[in-house]
């Protein structure tokens, strides 16, 4: 079998890929190794950068009429029963047609990707398909071998070869590209069940070393996070589904009623955190992409939005390359130079965002408290903050913010924000596509 791209994962990131290049003319092969829908727990968030580029797939319709939005994410702090603070952080500090995020139940967004990607003929999906090894042990590899269920081993001559499929990858083991890891001191229960009607924004509750996580989903369900000490999971588990129910209505008591929804440890998917970063996204003419080449904690929501960005952005470069005629390996590091730093500072703040929850003793809850109320209540750190969760643009803290942040200087001493300031231009993003506009 010939094609011009072989992706080896048909995850979000890969599908993604594939209806570019194949929106595009370019023949492309997605094989996925898993026959059937993951029960596993994958990323629902969408945040505004993935919702513009949707968009700009023509998918954008109907994700929207397929997922919840989400406007506002609040925190409120507990000490014990009294109330410490309750704090609220808003998409719309954004000036941008795309300042909401979005939840969309993972096996639907794919569902709307493959559909689209399947109207184009130059688009080949082989399933299920598991990518064994390469046939070249040279950094240019020709020929991909893929283990087929049906029609067993199949040899694919491709231009690139692209590694898509999540933490394991063969691909990344087969080039040799090595992990930098960090592992956490805590665990993640998630599960979906039926919700209260009125709620219908991000939530986040905090008492002790519980962290409670409730993203609306359609249909009146919910995604929900609990964050709990790793050695508390046994014991939950011994002492029965009354210990995790007892956990949501201690934390957000009108979950009473709802939560009993569940009936059953199956439902309930243990997350063990962890982040890794590659050395390097490229080799030869191989490219990884999404949690391939990057993991983040979860706690941000980050991960499926990273490998959305990704898969965009190598698929607008393979796209350039093939309609120049420009198909020269040392291209695909373009793609690394855009989405690198993007990626690795989006895991620098997730990694501190759990270590902001992963220490509860002294006085640290009220520290904490005390600077993310700072954060919201002062416009530039405000806009900063959303600013780099929505992916459309980067803008790191300074000293002076931090000063800031923790109440040593007055907020006022920062610039005035109009919500449009450090967003990431044309050019940022498609570097190989447009001449850098002058000032």
């Amino acid at each position: 079998m010939k094609t011009n791209v072989f992706i080896s994962g048909g995850g979000i990131s890969g599908l993604i890929l594939g209806l570019m290049l194949a929106r595009n003319g370019i023949d492309v092969v997605v094989a996925e190794k898993d026959a059937k829908p993951s029960v596993k727990y994958k990323g629902e968030l969408l945040q505004p950068k993935s919702l513009d580029m949707m968009n700009r797939l023509g998918i954008y319709e109907a994700v929207r009429a397929a997922g919840f939005p989400i406007h506002t994410t609040s925190i409120t702090e507990y000490d014990g029963s009294r109330l410490m603070k309750k704090i609220q952080y808003h998409y719309n500090v954004i000036d941008h047609p795309f300042n909401e995020a979005l939840m969309v139940p993972h096996e639907k967004l794919k569902e709307i990707i493959r559909n689209q990607a399947e109207r184009h003929p130059s688009f080949h999906f082989l399933n299920p398909a598991k990518f064994t090894e390469f046939r070249e042990p040279d950094d240019i590899k020709k020929t991909a071998v893929v283990m087929h269920k049906e029609q067993g081993e199949i040899e694919i001559a491709a231009d690139f070869h692209i590694g898509a499929e999540g933490r394991v990858s063969p691909i990344r083991k087969s080039l040799g590209i090595e992990l930098t890891e960090t592992e956490y001191n805590h665990y993640f229960l998630t599960v979906t069940f039926p919700r209260p009607s009125n709620l219908t924004e991000g939530e986040m509750i905090v008492r002790g070393h519980y962290f409670l996580g409730l993203f609306p989903l359609p249909d009146l369900q919910v995604r929900t996070v609990l964050l709990i000490k790793k050695e508390e999971y046994k014991e939950m588990k011994k002492e029965g589904l009354e210990s995790f129910y007892r956990c949501y209505t201690r934390l957000k008591p009108e979950l009473d009623g709802y939560v009993q929804n569940i009936t059953t440890w199956k439902d309930i998917q243990l997350m063990v955190p962890t982040r890794h970063n590659a050395d390097r996204y490229i080799r030869g003419n191989c490219a990884l992409m999404g949690d391939a080449v990057h993991t983040v904690h979860p706690m941000a929501g980050e991960g499926m939005n990273l490998a959305i960005q990704d898969a965009y952005t190598l698929g607008d470069l393979l796209s350039c390359m093939y309609e120049t005629g420009n198909l020269n390996v040392a291209q695909l590091k373009r793609y690394e130079q855009v989405r690198r730093p993007r990626s690795e500072f989006l895991s620098s703040l997730s990694n501190l965002s759990a270590m902001a929850y992963s220490y509860w003793q002294g006085p640290w809850p009220n520290v904490r408290s005390h600077v993310l109320k700072r954060i919201e209540r002062i416009p530039a750190l405000h806009y900063k903050h959303m600013l780099n969760i929505s992916g459309l643009g980067m803008w790191k803290d300074t000293l002076l913010d931090r000063f800031v942040q923790i109440g040593l200087l007055p907020g006022g001493i920062l610039p005035k924000v109009k919500g449009t300031e450090h967003q990431y231009s044309e050019y940022d993003d498609h570097p190989w596509t447009m001449k850098e506009e002058k000032e």
